[in-house]
């Protein structure tokens, strides 16, 4: 069994890897999309493209990797027997480890789409005041100035199929790989219609121009970051669980198709549970994700919540979850274009969008049910809380199958 699951996931991979790269990026598309309305990019779309991409690569939800089975030896009876009285949550972590020679795979399905950034539609994005151009003649010289509403239409979608495999080095020692295939479509709508004009040293005057409108867009299918999982279950006392982890996030996905962060992070983790009623396992997440590239833009990771067992066959999770940015992603001169403001022409966020700090929150519900021996159906939907950053304005629909062998 674990022979043919090893070569499964050797030939996945390798197909994924050795498929054929499109010269041209998301980010790229992205980008130029500008272009496609005549109007020439620069550094601050390139920089827009560029933040929206990391946003929502950092954006895609992580299945936990604890089993909903754990197993520990007994000697005395020289048999398995199962460590855990819940079948545990679905997006947090639970403290008890797999146990030594255990072996779990989890295949899971989700669809994520992106809708808002900072409570915005994504299919409106303008800023309440026009970009000012440069009109130049054939010698790149300019010879008047015009200020163009210019709008964006945005759609994200991923589908996000993730392969973890998780082993019990010992008892109180797992270690996990998750492999996420992530197919990325991206498409984008322009529109610009100028509004005013102004000649060489002459104020702008309200002047009308056809309105332009441009498509562009394009899809990508790949493996995103790899994730190596490592959790030592600590010392147990009657009424406390706990586990140290850590994870190491390997920068395998591209980062210019939005599947990958283009960072090396080492993300310390600390998880805590108790039992009440036999059945009802509250559960405590808190780590931090420590960027490589730069650790001032590191981010805490925390989650609170609890399972309950409504049958031995069937059990329910709800978790909390949050994400707090230590600061944002790019400063405001990076992603800034010049504006027509009432006050004259002045810098002013591209589309209005601003990548400061942001706080993410998010409420998790799922289910989990074992269909036969040790193997288990799941399904969990995620809802964002709040509106910070690149969100989904609905809910994230993940669902899947696990098994202990």
């Amino acid at each position: 069994m674990r022979t043919a699951l090893r070569s499964a996931f050797l030939a996945i991979l390798a197909v994924l890897v050795a498929g054929p790269a499109s010269a041209r990026s998301l980010k790229d598309t992205l980008g130029g999309a500008s272009e496609t309305v005549g109007i020439t990019g620069g550094s601050a779309f390139d920089a827009l493209a560029e933040n929206i991409a990391d946003t929502a690569a950092r954006s895609l939800p992580i299945v936990a990797a604890s089993a909903g089975f754990t197993y520990r030896y007994n000697p005395e009876l020289e048999v398995f027997e199962r460590s855990t009285d819940t079948l545990g949550p679905l997006f947090l972590e639970r403290p008890q480890t797999l146990g030594r020679g255990k072996f779990n795979v989890n295949v899971s399905f989700q669809y994520v789409q992106f809708d808002q950034f900072d409570g915005d539609d994504l299919t409106s994005l303008q800023n309440s005041d026009p970009i000012v151009l440069n009109v130049l003649d054939a010698g790149g010289n300019v010879i008047a100035r015009r200020a163009n509403r210019l709008v964006y239409s945005l759609g994200i979608q991923n589908y996000v199929t993730a392969f973890s495999f998780t082993y019990g080095i010992l008892d109180d020692l797992d270690v996990n790989l998750l492999v996420p295939v992530i197919a990325t479509t991206l498409k984008v709508g322009v529109r610009s219609q100028q509004v005013e004009f102004a000649n060489p040293g002459q104020p702008f005057t309200p002047d009308t121009g056809p309105l332009q409108v441009g498509r562009t867009g394009g899809s990508k299918t790949g493996v995103g970051d790899l994730l190596l999982r490592f959790k030592y279950q600590l010392a147990r006392l009657d009424w406390l669980r706990s586990a140290a982890a850590l994870q190491l996030r390997l920068p395998s996905g591209n980062q210019d198709d939005f599947q990958g962060t283009g960072s090396f992070e080492a993300s310390p983790f600390l998880f805590a549970s108790t039992l009440l009623w036999d059945r009802v396992e509250p559960h405590a997440n808190l780590g931090i994700d420590l960027r490589a590239d730069d650790v001032a833009r590191s981010q805490a990771r925390w989650g609170v919540g609890v399972d309950v067992d409504v049958h031995p066959r069937i059990g329910l999770a709800l978790g909390f979850l949050g994400r707090n940015e230590f600061e944002g992603s790019a400063d405001a001169d990076e992603t800034s274009f010049l504006h027509l403001t009432s006050a004259g022409v002045q810098q002013r966020p591209l589309l209005g969008l601003d990548f400061d700090r942001k706080d993410y929150y998010d409420v998790s519900f799922g289910v989990r049910g074992v269909i036969f021996g040790n193997v288990m159906l799941f399904a969990n939907v995620i809802r964002s809380l709040n509106d910070d950053g690149l969100r989904n304005d609905s809910v994230i629909p993940a669902f899947g199958v696990e098994g202990t062998f």
